[in-house]
Parts: C-alpha cells; sequence; structure tokens
C-alpha cells in the first residue's frame, strides 16, 4: 500500500506539520477542524534544534518568520545568575538552530503549504469507528468520512484518545502560567536573547519574538478553584524582581493575558487502534518547564511520516513501529518536564552556578537524549518488524 487515504483530526501545529510531511511523500491526507478557522490563539513557541530539524524535514523553513535565540540565561529573583546557555553552540553542535516564533505565524507558514482542498473546518470529531480494511470518523454535523488511517491530532482533550484508548485523562501538575505576546519598546524584545528568572514560589520568563513582540510568561503554583489572576495581581506577585519585569508588567493589561493550567498526560504503550494513532498533546500533553510540548509533536510528525512512507506493511504494523520507536524519547522529556516543575517549589533549581561551557553542554545532551529526528533524519532508516 504506497498511497493511503489519511484523516487527520485536529488543524493545530502537529495536525499541519504531519499533512505537510505526508502529502510530501504522496499520501491523500483530509484534515478536519471543529473550529471555523485556523485557531490564531496562544503567545510564542520556542522551536528548539529538534523541532527546527523537523520542520526542516517536512519541508517547512521557519527561519525568516521568527527570531533566532543565541542565549538562554537564567538567573534568581535577586538577580543573581545561574547559567547561561550558548545556543549558538548549540546550533553548530546540533546542525539546526533555535528558533522563537508567535504560534499564529508557525500556524499560517504551515496551512500555506498545504494544497487547496486539504483542510475542513467546522468539523467536529464524535465517533471513530474501525473496521479490518479502513476506519470512519463521525462529525457532530452528521457527516463522515473514511480512510486507510486516522490520526489523532487533537490536543490534550483529544476525542480520538477517548473513542480509540479511553480512558485517563491528562491531570494538573499543581502550577499554571499567564502569558502573553505583546509589542515592546524594551531592549530585550529586540535582541537574542532568553531570560529566565527563578523565584521561591514563582518563574517568570521573556522571551524576544520577532517583529519588535515579547513573549512573557509568569508560572506559580495554582489549583482548580484558585484565584486566576490579573495584571494588578502579578504586578504585586513579582514587585521587586529583576529588570525588566517591573517595566513589562506595567505596560500590560489584562486584555493582554492568557492563563493555562499546566497537565500531564500519562504517556500509553500503545497509542491506537489497528489504523489509528496519536501525536502531540493527543498522546504526551506535559508541562512547559522545559519548552519541549511543540517540539515533541513536531518529532512525532516527522517519524510518523517516515514509517507512512512508501513502505508495503499493514497500517497496523506500522503505526505500532512508530510508538514504540517514538515513546520512549516522548516519555523521556515528559518526565523530564515534570521533575522540572515539581523541583519549581524547591531551592534546588536557585542554588548552584554553572558555567557556561557546562550549560551549553547539558543544553545540546538534554536536546539529543529527547530527539528522534537529530539521531535519524540524516539517514532515515524505517525497519518494520
Amino acid at each position: 500500500m504506497e498511497t493511503m487515504r489519511v484523516l487527520v483530526i485536529g488543524a493545530g501545529v502537529g495536525g499541519l506539520a504531519i499533512a505537510n510531511g505526508l502529502i510530501d511523500k504522496g499520501h491523500h491526507v483530509q484534515v478536519f477542524e471543529h473550529a471555523d478557522a485556523l485557531r490564531t490563539t496562544g503567545a510564542g513557541i520556542t522551536v528548539w534544534s529538534n523541532g527546527t530539524a523537523a520542520l526542516r524535514e517536512l519541508g517547512v523553513d521557519i527561519e525568516a518568520a521568527g527570531r533566532p535565540l543565541h542565549s538562554l540565561r537564567s538567573v534568581t529573583e535577586t538577580g543573581r545568575l545561574l547559567w547561561e546557555a550558548d545556543l549558538g553552540e548549540v546550533t553548530e553542535r546540533l546542525g539546526s538552530p533555535t528558533v522563537q516564533i508567535p504560534r499564529r505565524t508557525l500556524i499560517a507558514e504551515m496551512a500555506a503549504a498545504l494544497p487547496p482542498g486539504v483542510l475542513h473546518f467546522g468539523r467536529r470529531c464524535v465517533g471513530v469507528t474501525e473496521h479490518p480494511d479502513h476506519v470512519v470518523v463521525e462529525f457532530a454535523d452528521g457527516g463522515s468520512a473514511a480512510g486507510d488511517v486516522l490520526i489523532g491530532a487533537d490536543g490534550q482533550g483529544s476525542v480520538v484518545r477517548r473513542e480509540v484508548l479511553g480512558g485517563d485523562p491528562a491531570r494538573p501538575t499543581g502550577w499554571a502560567s499567564w502569558q502573553g505576546l505583546t509589542r515592546s519598546d524594551l531592549p530585550i524584545a529586540h535582541g537574542h536573547q532568553t531570560l529566565n528568572i527563578a523565584g521561591r514560589n514563582a518563574h517568570c520568563g521573556l522571551i524576544p519574538t520577532s517583529d519588535g513582540l515579547l513573549h512573557w510568561w509568569f508560572d506559580m503554583p495554582w489549583k482548580d478553584g484558585d484565584p486566576v489572576l490579573s495584571v494588578a495581581d502579578l504586578r504585586q506577585v513579582f514587585g521587586g524582581w529583576p529588570d525588566p519585569v517591573e517595566e513589562l508588567l506595567a505596560s500590560v493589561t489584562d486584555d493582554d493575558l492568557g492563563f493555562f493550567p499546566h497537565i500531564r498526560h500519562k504517556v500509553p504503550q500503545v497509542w491506537g487502534g489497528p489504523r489509528s494513532t496519536l501525536l502531540g498533546d493527543a498522546v504526551h500533553a506535559m508541562p512547559p518547564a522545559v519548552a519541549q510540548a511543540a517540539n515533541q509533536t513536531l518529532e512525532d510528525a516527522w517519524l510518523l511520516t517516515q514509517f507512512l512512507s512508501n513502505v508495503d506493511r499493514e497500517p497496523a504494523e506500522l503505526l505500532r513501529a512508530y510508538e514504540q520507536e517514538r515513546r520512549p524519547r516522548a516519555l523521556k522529556v515528559s518526565r523530564t518536564a515534570a521533575l522540572t516543575s515539581a523541583q519549581r517549589s524547591t531551592p534546588l533549581q536557585r542554588l548552584a552556578r554553572f558555567p557556561r561551557w557546562l550549560a551549553t553542554r547539558s543544553q545540546v545532551a538534554s536536546l539529543r537524549s529527547g530527539s528522534d529526528v537529530l539521531r535519524l533524519a540524516r539517514q532515515p532508516q524505517v525497519q518494520v518488524a
């Protein structure tokens, strides 16, 4: 079966990425999105070396649309330097840059690369039925679609996951983010350095995101029932923090503020049925502590494309082989994100100061260990048991 009819549920980062990859390999792909248009909410996305490598392999180049990052600096709430990683050296060692880009721009770039007729809006998936030789998706409007393979890329509340696997929803981690993406005159918005600030009971970050836009976030412990803070509340909590935190908060309003609780999925052993699988937040939603969620989604899309590329095997074999190869690294990154998030409530992240070379090498090692594309992209090989 060299050409397959592939149904993709969700037109977010993962759905658009896998559509680009599989169409390039000659498959017939249809993407169904429950919203009436592309979703342009969200702030910025840090696309690390593994993410830009995956996008490049999928035929999408975002370097001109985003802002390259050259340095990652971490300090305490008193301004004491903890470490600084040289992202230029990371790029040299891994062969792909780190780019900060507005989520809406990344979505638009990937959607623009698709041929007409691939995207279908206002189609909310409500049911999945798998047959020996095909899979059927049912929609809320009473319609349906049939294909050879179904890919659930419909996010942390995935209907495909519920229909195919049932069971465990994502669980809250006890933290939440207040974030935004605003135009700024602050010097950091026009540079190439990410600033992370680690406090005793809170963290924040500022990341330049192209064209004078600044992505900023404030993380604090939060559980269901706690109040959702306003900008005025954030000004009180983060008063006295290192520059330019107070100046930033003085420049934004509640209309600029987005809020999302952090969650984490239990990553299952098997991600789908005989003719279905999952990718991205639908299968391994994770807290943003290591900024890898979107990158792991792009990794999924790249690897799944490799396994579905001109291989004469039954879909179930290919899908399980993709999951078996991908799961260990996705699980490792998810666990690292959860551990890093948990450590934010302890002094561990604020005690030691690391030299620049060690911080840089640690970044390289971390990215490599959680990546399939950095290991395999130059010599992609698909092996099916």
